[in-house]
C-alpha cells in the first residue's frame, strides 16, 4: 500500500508490516528515549510544569513555616523559635514537594480532569503520615501545628493554585494558545467524530495538526477540505508525526491489527515526541466510572453501570430545593418587574403553561413567562414548514408568534425563570436534560428515552453546548452523557456555564 500526504506519494507498507517488523534495537532506542521523554511537551508546557512546581513549591513553604508560627503564638512548643525548627520547617516543606513529585501532581497530562487535585491532596495526606511517623519515634516540638495549621493552609493553597493555573491554561487555549497538536488516526467516520468533539469542547484541548486514514484516503472528505495534512495507511504514522510535528497521536476508534497493533506503535512513540491517547468506543462513559486492573498481563477496564437512585440524588434533590427556594425569594422583585413588562407588551395571561414529560415519562405543567401571543400553539400547524430545528424539535429564528418583550427574555433565558418553582415542588431539578414536549417524546428510539432516567433540568449539558444550533443526534448524545455520568460537582460546573451563556447567549431563540 503506498501512502500519500497532500498528494505525493509515499512509501508505506501495510500496519500489519508495522507489527511485524522488529521494534528499533534497544540500543538505539535506550538512547533516543531519555531525550524524547524530556522533549515530550513543548516549551509552552515546560513552562506552565514548572511554573505549577515553583508555585507548589512555595505553598508547601509557606505553610510549613505557619505551621511553626503558630506553635509559637498558642504555645504549641516548649521554648522559642530556635535553629532546629527552621531546619524541621525546611525539610517538612521538602518532603512535601517530594511527595507531589512522586505522585506527579503537577503534571500538565491531569491538568484540568480532577486527577490534578486528587493527587495534590493524597500526596498531602501521604506525606503527614510519613510525618506522624516519624514523631512517634523522634518528638517534633509543635508536631501539633503542623496538623491544625500547616495541613489545611498547605490544602487550601495548593487548590487555589491548581484553579488559578488550570484558568490560566484555559484563557491561553480559548484564544488558541499552548494547545498540543494532534495527529488523529483511523477511519474516515471517526476521525470526523473525534475532530467535531475536539471543535466543540468549551475549551479547546488540542488543535488538529494532521489526519491518517487507515482505510484508504478519501476523494474527498471534510478534513482534507478543510487543508489538513493527510496521509493514506495506518502504517505511516510514526512519519506523519514528523511531518505534522504532532505531540501526540489520537487513535479514533479500533484499528483493524487491534492491539497488537497499539502496542507496537507505543514502542515506535517511545524515540518521539508524541504521546498516544486512545479515543475508541467509551464516547458516553466519564473517568469516575472507570477502574483498570490487568490479568496476566492484559489490561481489564471494568466500567460501573449508571445508578439511578440513592444517596448521591437525594443529595441532589436536597441541593435544588435549597438553591430554588433561595432564588424565588431573591428574585421575587425581578418577577414582578417581567410580570409587568409582559402584561403592557401584548394582551395574555403573565405566564405560560405547558405539559412537559418528566422522570419516568410522567408529565407536568411547566411554567414559564409568556414569550408569545396567546395563538401561538393554534398557529403552529402553519408554521411547520419553516421549522429550522433538529427535526424533532421545533425552532424558527424569526418565529412571528415571539413578541418584542418575549424576543428580549428567551435571549437570555429570563422566560424560564419560573421553572424554579417546578424545580422547588420536585418536576424538574437545576441541572438535566432539556423538558421535552409530549409529541417530542412519541419520536423517541430507544437510546432517547433515556433521557426520561432522570429529572429535566433548568439548565444541562444541551443549554450550554449550544441550544437550538445542535443537531438532533449532539442533542441526544450530550443528554445521554450527562444522564449516566452526572455529578453534583458536574452540576455546579453546568451551571456556572450557564451564567456565562445567558450573558454571551449562543443558539437561543
Amino acid at each position: 500500500m503506498s501512502g500519500v500526504v497532500r498528494g505525493v506519494p509515499l512509501a508505506y507498507g501495510h500496519a500489519r508490516d508495522l507489527i511485524a517488523s522488529p521494534p528499533p534495537r534497544a540500543t538505539d532506542r535506550v538512547a533516543g528515549v531519555d531525550q524524547a521523554r524530556k522533549d515530550v511537551f513543548p516549551n509552552w508546557a515546560r513552562r506552565q510544569v514548572l511554573a505549577r512546581r515553583l508555585t507548589d513549591l512555595a505553598a508547601v513553604t509557606l505553610a510549613s513555616a505557619s505551621s511553626v508560627g503558630v506553635a509559637v503564638v498558642f504555645g504549641l512548643r516548649s521554648d522559642l523559635l530556635s535553629t532546629t525548627d527552621v531546619v524541621v520547617s525546611i525539610v517538612v516543606a521538602l518532603g512535601w514537594f517530594a511527595a507531589l513529585r512522586v505522585r506527579k501532581a503537577s503534571e500538565l497530562r491531569t491538568a484540568g480532569r480532577g486527577a490534578e487535585l486528587d493527587r495534590a491532596i493524597v500526596s498531602t495526606l501521604v506525606a503527614f503520615g510519613l510525618l506522624a511517623v516519624i514523631n512517634g519515634f523522634v518528638r517534633i516540638d509543635g508536631f501539633q501545628a503542623y496538623l491544625v495549621a500547616g495541613l489545611p493552609i498547605g490544602v487550601l493553597l495548593l487548590v487555589v493554585s491548581r484553579v488559578f493555573w488550570q484558568r490560566r491554561l484555559d484563557a491561553d487555549r480559548a484564544a488558541g494558545l499552548s494547545l498540543p497538536r494532534a495527529l488523529i488516526v483511523g477511519a474516515g467516520p471517526d476521525i470526523d467524530f473525534v475532530a467535531e468533539q475536539l471543535a466543540r469542547a468549551a475549551v479547546p484541548k488540542y488543535v488538529v495538526a494532521g489526519v491518517v486514514f487507515s482505510d484508504g484516503l478519501p476523494e474527498s472528505d471534510s478534513m482534507t477540505a478543510a487543508g489538513f495534512p493527510a496521509f493514506d495507511g495506518i502504517a505511516a504514522v510514526t512519519d506523519a508525526i514528523a511531518i505534522a510535528n504532532a505531540d501526540v497521536v489520537i487513535l479514533a476508534g479500533q484499528p483493524g491489527d487491534g492491539g497488537e497493533f497499539v502496542r507496537a506503535l507505543s514502542w515506535r512513540l517511545e524515540t518521539s515526541s508524541a504521546e498516544l491517547v486512545l479515543a475508541w468506543c467509551l464516547d458516553s462513559i466519564d473517568r469516575p466510572r472507570l477502574t483498570f486492573d490487568t490479568a496476566n498481563g492484559m489490561p481489564l477496564m471494568h466500567v460501573a453501570a449508571p445508578r439511578f437512585s440513592g444517596a448521591k440524588h437525594h443529595a441532589k434533590r436536597a441541593m435544588d430545593v435549597l438553591l430554588a427556594g433561595g432564588a424565588l425569594l431573591a428574585l421575587l422583585p425581578l418577577f414582578g418587574i417581567i410580570a409587568l413588562l409582559v402584561r403592557r407588551d401584548s394582551e395574555g395571561p403573565v405566564f405560560f403553561r405547558q405539559e412537559r414529560v418528566g422522570l419516568g415519562g410522567r408529565t407536568f405543567s411547566m411554567i414559564k413567562f409568556r414569550s408569545m401571543v396567546v395563538t401561538a400553539e393554534a398557529d403552529l400547524a402553519a408554521l411547520a414548514d419553516q421549522n429550522e430545528g433538529n427535526g424533532v424539535l421545533f425552532k424558527l429564528r424569526a418565529d412571528p408568534r415571539v413578541t418584542r418583550i418575549g424576543a428580549v427574555l428567551r435571549r437570555y433565558s429570563l422566560d424560564e425563570l419560573p421553572q424554579l418553582w417546578n424545580i422547588f415542588v420536585g418536576d424538574m431539578s437545576l441541572v438535566g436534560p432539556r423538558p421535552p414536549l409530549v409529541r417530542e417524546v412519541e419520536q423517541y428510539d430507544s437510546p432517547a428515552e433515556r433521557r426520561l432516567y432522570v429529572k429535566p433540568g433548568l439548565t444541562g449539558a444541551w443549554q450550554v453546548g449550544g441550544r437550538s444550533d445542535l443537531s438532533w443526534e449532539e442533542s441526544i448524545r450530550l443528554d445521554l452523557h450527562y444522564v449516566e455520568n452526572w455529578s453534583l460537582l458536574g452540576d455546579i460546573r453546568i451551571m456556572w456555564r450557564t451564567v456565562g451563556v445567558m450573558i454571551k447567549p449562543v443558539g437561543a431563540y
